[in-house]
Parts: structure tokens; sequence; C-alpha cells
């Protein structure tokens, strides 16, 4: 069964709020209540529930939430149990709820029915409540919040043996929220550890698995604009009326174990990592995202391996922005993909080198390429299936690629733009005008030692050798080979000067 990513998005936004609080201004309990179930309204949930106010508390009781996704032929109910809206006297509410609160997930396809019983438990939980009924603040902190997977229950049957937990220690932050047709949030908050412990045995295997997922040091900064109403089957006009979000979320070390049987033979996944860092940038105009983590070692013991395969490497990372709107004018987009000191153990390199003739040095691989392009049609309404090109491609900057492996080198760089009413010239692709300088170091002694290692037959290596050839020349230094590739405005292309088409 899988739900939508606006609905998975619009059901966080409502745990968010559903775990706040704030400081400043006039609201009451029954606005803060109030914009509440507008809220879960306007993202298309039907609400029930049981109202009472004694004093300066109002009590909604049996509070749930459901909604069909009829793409997925599939609908989600949430039951929440008991809230209290208290007054403060300052001007602000105080949010109320249980030590222990129940919380129960219903999901139901047209091939089964899931039921998720939840405990939510803390001690000092703070959530308050300030502002407007306009536009509110949430202010929330606690030492301690557990959220504990009590049972599944898959089609009347309960799934034994499973014990799923989650645990959030010293979070707290401030979420600033505007209501309206499109309803505007700013979040900065900070996790102080968050730990995931799942354990069982899987029900369609019958195969035991233990899962623990540890993360500290987590900062969340961003915003959003969601628009209400139901947007299940056009998520272009859920683009078109206004959302957008925009926030950089952070953590310093993260650890992940994954014991698992197979076939009755035991397997292991270890993980752990430095800092890291991702980026989003998202609206109906363009979608950017970046992201790096540091630090990064994995061991994984599988039964289907007869060695354990041991890997490091000192960061990984991404980026790329694409434009999504139409428009005549040409927009910009980019990619860059980097992973630096990648290191494997020497029990895998002992596998195919025994000898050690290839140097350990860690690899590298860099690409970051950008350029121009004029989008024709809004990606977002684009069918999969429809075989028209949705715009043309403008110019192409390749500002940096690298590759460093087994001792040999390639660098790269260059810039090319593209005619797109000269399309028989490469036949059907857009003629290219422009250059690319590419340097290798050390490829011929590479091959030297392959060929040593019996890994390359030396007339392999030698139609390598000639093939290099036509598109190098000898560089500055040993065993170092440069290469020009030109592509002119006749859509000729040479290599070093020598016409090749």
């Amino acid at each position: 069964m899988q739900i939508s990513a606006p609905r998975i998005f619009t059901t966080t936004a409502l745990a968010t709020v559903f775990c706040a609080q704030a400081a400043w201004a006039d609201v009451t309990a029954n606005e803060v209540w109030s914009n509440w179930r507008d809220s879960m309204t306007g993202f298309g949930y039907e609400i029930s529930a049981t109202e009472s106010t004694e004093g300066d508390v109002l009590t909604v009781n049996g509070l749930a939430m459901s909604m069909d996704i009829p793409e997925e032929d599939a609908s989600v109910a949430i039951d929440l149990g008991t809230i209290a809206f208290e007054n403060v006297g300052d001007g602000s509410v105080r949010v109320v709820v249980p030590e222990n609160a129940p919380i129960l997930v219903k999901l139901l396809d047209d091939t089964e029915t899931v039921e998720i019983a939840l405990t939510m438990s803390s001690s000092d939980m703070k959530n308050v409540v300030s502002g407007t009924a306009e536009a509110m603040v949430y202010d929330y902190a606690a030492s301690k919040l557990d959220l504990v997977v009590d049972s599944i229950v898959v089609d009347g049957e309960t799934v034994p043996d499973m014990d799923i937990a989650l645990t959030f220690a010293d979070f707290a932050g401030r979420s600033q929220t505007t209501f309206g047709d499109v309803i505007s949030s700013v979040q900065k908050g900070s996790i102080g550890s968050v730990s995931l412990i799942a354990k069982g045995v899987d029900p369609d295997s019958g195969e035991n698995f233990d899962v623990s997922v540890t993360g500290a040091g987590l900062e969340v900064d961003g915003a959003a604009s969601v628009p209400t109403g139901d947007y299940s089957e056009d998520v272009a006009a859920f683009f078109a009326d206004g959302f957008a979000i925009e926030g950089s979320y952070s953590l310093q070390s993260s650890t992940m174990n994954v014991n698992f049987m197979e076939d009755g033979t035991p397997g292991s996944l270890a993980y752990t990592s430095g800092p890291a860092v991702v980026g989003v940038d998202m609206d109906s105009e363009g979608m950017a995202y970046d992201g790096t983590v540091t630090n990064v070692a994995m061991n994984v013991a599988s039964p289907e391996f007869p060695l354990p395969i041991d890997v490091s490497f000192g960061e990984m990372g991404y980026a790329f922005a694409v434009p999504l709107a139409a428009s005549d004018e040409q927009q910009e987009f980019g990619l860059t993909v980097k992973m630096l000191d990648l290191s494997v153990s020497e029990m895998l390199w002992g596998m195919f080198d025994p000898g050690q003739v290839l140097p350990r040095d860690p690899a590298n691989l860099l690409v970051d390429v950008s350029g121009l392009a004029t989008v024709a049609i809004d990606i977002l309404t684009l069918d999969d299936d429809s075989p028209e090109i949705p715009g043309e491609l403008n110019a192409l900057n390749i500002n940096d690629i690298q590759l460093n492996l087994a001792g040999a080198a390639v660098e790269g760089a260059g810039s090319f733009t593209f005619d797109n009413t000269d399309m028989e010239s490469f036949d059907g692709f857009p003629r290219p005008e422009g250059s690319l300088d590419v340097k290798i170091a050390g490829i011929n002694g590479l091959m030297d030692k392959l060929i040593s290692m019996g890994l390359l037959p030396e007339e392999q290596a030698m139609g390598a050798r000639m093939m290099m050839g036509m598109f190098t020349q000898p560089g500055e230094g040993d065993d170092t080979l440069v290469s020009k590739i030109e592509v002119n405005d006749k859509g000729q292309v040479l290599a070093n000067g020598q016409r090749l088409k």
C-alpha cells in the first residue's frame, strides 16, 4: 500500500502542529481548536469529535480524522483520542495531551486492511500557542518523547513478535503558521538525538530481523506554503495554487545497525556517518535539492557474498536544479555529483589483486555540469506516455569532471551551445558548438598493471591505446595525454585540430 507524497506531507504537517506551542499576543482555546479543525478539513480530512468546555479548558474527545485517496483506491483514518486546549490567561493557549496518548492509524486499500496502534508518551511536553487566530505561533519542547507501536493488525490478524519504538530526546522549536487558502509556516527546531528500534519476525519469510537507527544533533530551519483542498487528482494545480517549500536539515552524526536472517543464514549491515546536510527549494517555477554526508563507513556481511564488504568515503554529495514552468526565456539547470576518498578494505582488494600490483589510493569522482534550457511545457503537467519533447537544450557547461582510480586520473572541462534548428547534423540531436578539454594521466601504467595481473588481454589494451592515439596527444609529464575535442559551426568534429567527422 502506498500513500502519495502530498498526503504524507500534509499528515506530517498536522503531526507537527499536534506537537506544538508559543508565547505572544491574544488567541483563545476555541480559536486554536477551530484552526486545527479547519486546517485538517482543508487538507481533505473528515473530522469527528465531541467538544466540551469547563472553565478555561476546551476538551476534544474522540478526535478522529479520515480521508479517501481515490488515485490509490485507498483510505486512511487516524484516531488521536483526547486533546485539551487551556486558556492560560496571558493571551496564550496551552495544548495538553495525556502523558500516554493512544493513537490508532488505519490504512485500507483494495487488497488489505492495516491497523497500527501506537502510544505517544512524554512526561514533560510543553505545548503553548500564541499570536492571533490568523497567525499562530507554536512553541514546543520536551526532554523525551516516545512513540511505541503496540500492535499491527493485518486483515484481522495480529502480526506477532514485533517491537517498534521511536524516541526523540531534548527537542524544542518554534513554528509560526498563517492560515488562509494557503497555509504558510516558518519553522526552526532542534532534536538532541533520535533513535528507532525495530525487532521482530518478517511475516512473509518467517526470518528474524533487528534494526536500530540513531541520529544526533538534528537541526531544521525551513518555510512552507501548502494550499488547502483536495489535489489528489491534480498535482499541477497543487503547485500552481501556492505550494512551496524551502529549508535546510542538518545532522551531526548517525548510525544504523541491521541484523537479519536469510534462508537460515545470518547477515548484517553496520553504517556510521559524520555531519550531513540536506537543502530543498521547490515551487511551481523550479525544483532544487542538495545534500552532503561526510565520514561514512559501511560494513555489509551478506549470506550471498563470501567476504564482508567494507566501504568508506570522506564525502558524498549531490545537487541538482531544474526548471518546472514553461517559459519563452532560457532557464538555468545544473547537476553536481561527488564521491571523495572512497576506499574499500584490503580483504576486498585481495580478491582480485593479491599481489598488490595496483595502488590502494582512495578513489574520487566529481561531475559538475550546468546549462540553459527552454521549457515548452509545464513539467508537472507532462503525461508519462507522451512522446513530445518538453523543451530545448540551449547550452551545456561541463564545469568540472574528475575521476581518480587505481593510479589513473581523468580531468575535463568545456562548454557547448546547441542549434535546435539543425537536427540533421547529429541525427535528430540539436547541433552542438564548442569544445571540451580532457587530460588523462597514468592510464598506460594502469593498463600495463592490468595486463600483468591477467585482467586485461594485450590485444584489447592495444586496441584501447590505438583509439586513444586518435583522440589524444602527449601532455606534460610522464604517461600524460591531453585532448581538445571541438565541434564547429559547420557540425565538424575535431580532436586536437584533426577532423574526425
